[in-house]
């Protein structure tokens, strides 16, 4: 091993021994140690609807200080910016990244409401996958 790559190596695992940053390929993020769970709106779940929301992530002092909705479906925005300002990291983890949520109906319909699947990527991004629910009518008077 060169000393080159000796340095690069012992840098990557300070950094990551750090609790900072995660030595990933791509852009660099904070290593997310507490959350808020993740939800499926129920309305829009119910009405199927889908789709990606990315957002800017401004942290300082390992809080979220800041959330800039850069696209996706303006009912799925607001979910997931709350979801975000639940986000806790490191108490010295700094600077912004862009997330992207992901929500998706998929499977078999089921009689009654179940869990959606929950996925959060290394990168931070979060899948949300929900199944639907068949439509039940009431013909009570």
């Amino acid at each position: 091993m060169t000393t080159f790559n000796r340095i690069t190596l012992g840098l990557l695992l300070a950094i990551a021994a750090s609790g900072q940053v995660s030595p990933v390929s791509g852009p660099m993020v904070p290593i997310l140690l507490q959350s808020g769970l993740p939800m499926y709106p129920p309305i829009w779940r119910a009405a199927h609807i889908s789709g990606q929301v990315s957002v800017l992530v401004s942290i300082k002092g390992g809080r979220v200080v800041g959330t800039d909705v850069q696209s996706g479906d303006s009912h799925l925005a607001i979910p997931t910016v709350s979801n975000i300002k639940t986000w806790r990291f490191g108490k010295n983890a700094r600077g912004a990244f862009t997330v992207t949520y992901t929500y998706e109906i998929s499977g078999e319909p089921s009689d009654a409401a179940t869990n959606p699947r929950v996925e959060v990527l290394p990168s931070l991004d979060v899948k949300i996958t929900a199944r639907p629910v068949k439509p039940t009518v009431n013909y009570s008077r």
